[in-house]
């Protein structure tokens, strides 16, 4: 399982990389991670267990550049979190014309009811 941190940083390089190898720089990833006001992290040490897990795959590196790119697995994570996240507000559409349905129901059936007592009586 990612953390946060390493999932901001996988989707930086997802991003960033698309479908092929980028050499990317330690001031890339740091000027992202200010952006999202998150400050110290130790990003070589999250390459290498991205690295490790599969998610990226590194071609070569030095002390401030990375050659690297996504792996398919790291992107279905996105994929399938998008999927979920597609899901849920499917169903809260749903739920929400459901309910607003059963109201205008059963205003209309208190009119109506309302309406065969009058002209019963």
């Amino acid at each position: 399982m990612l953390s946060e941190n390493e999932k901001l940083i996988l989707l930086f390089i997802i991003n960033e990389c698309e479908d092929n190898y980028k050499v990317l720089e330690i001031e890339d990833f740091e000027d992202f991670l200010l952006q999202k006001n998150i400050k110290k992290i130790n990003i070589k040490n999250v390459l290498k267990h991205l690295e490790l897990n599969n998610y990226i795959n590194i071609k070569y590196f030095d002390d401030k550049k990375y050659c690297l790119c996504a792996t398919y697995e790291s992107k279905s994570i996105f994929e399938k979190e998008l999927i979920e996240k597609n899901k849920l507000k499917k169903i809260k559409n749903e739920t929400i014309l459901l309910i607003i349905i059963f109201f205008l129901i059963g205003i209309l059936s208190s009119f109506m009811g309302t309406f065969l007592y009058y002209l019963i009586m």
